[in-house]
């Protein structure tokens, strides 16, 4: 699915930035999503760690936080080899390891093109608790929230209705009648799904009935899923 955030990885991107880029948001927003379809578009080479599951990868971590030596030791540990001006590093689940948040700042500082994505998970609240300080400054934050209604219509290949809407609005002109209908009823759609990519992704499965989504949720809260 098409997010408007993807303008800003790219940003992140042209810019070489030095910055590891830090990608914060709500559980089931599509952070891992994004960043992975970024890395695998982007980039000749990427790694994916999800910091949640690789416990071995984390205590790299609770050892050191110098990126060579971080490295070196991930190349180790995967049996891979990493080509640090060809390849993109995404660590996953970021939150769940206050040192890897912290290690950010050295990547920052090297001298060395470490090319570094991450994703967080409630990372405000994280923050809070931190025992040492945030790498405020070395770190380059955008946050992603539920899909917007025009990126609901781009997903379900409602581009021209969206294209319309935009014109009518610039112009300060009302729409025709019943296209104005199918913008309203989409828009209804999109109020009683939500923003949560899953839930957009089961209404386009559905074929964008409603009723069958509503009556497919009502099931599973029936039998307890």
């Amino acid at each position: 699915m098409e997010r408007d955030i993807y303008s800003n990885l790219l940003n992140w991107k042209e810019n070489n930035s030095k910055m590891p880029y830090m990608l914060i948001g709500a559980r089931q927003t599509g952070k891992t999503y994004i960043l992975n379809e970024f890395c695998d578009r982007e980039f000749k080479e990427s790694v994916y760690i999800n910091l949640d599951k690789a416990e071995d990868i984390k205590e790299i971590f609770n050892q050191t936080i110098e990126p060579e030596e971080i490295i070196r030791n991930i190349e180790a540990n995967m049996n891979i080899n990493i080509d640090i001006n060809q390849t993109v590093i995404f660590f996953d689940e970021i939150q769940v390891s206050e040192r890897a948040i912290n290690s950010l700042k050295y990547f920052c500082e090297s001298e060395k093109p470490y090319k570094i994505v991450c994703a967080g998970s409630l990372l405000g609240v994280k923050i809070n608790r931190f025992k040492s300080s945030f790498p405020v400054g070395k770190v380059w934050i955008d946050y992603l929230y539920p899909m917007n209604f025009s990126e609901f219509l781009k997903a379900i290949g409602e581009e021209k209705i969206l294209n319309l809407i935009e014109d009518s609005f610039n112009k300060m002109k009302p729409m025709l009648e019943s296209t104005h209908q199918k913008a309203l009823k989409l828009y209804y759609d999109y109020i009683c799904i939500g923003g949560m990519p899953a839930a957009i992704l089961e209404y386009i499965q559905d074929e964008k009935n409603i009723s069958k989504v509503n009556d497919d949720r009502s099931e599973e809260r029936r039998v307890g899923k």
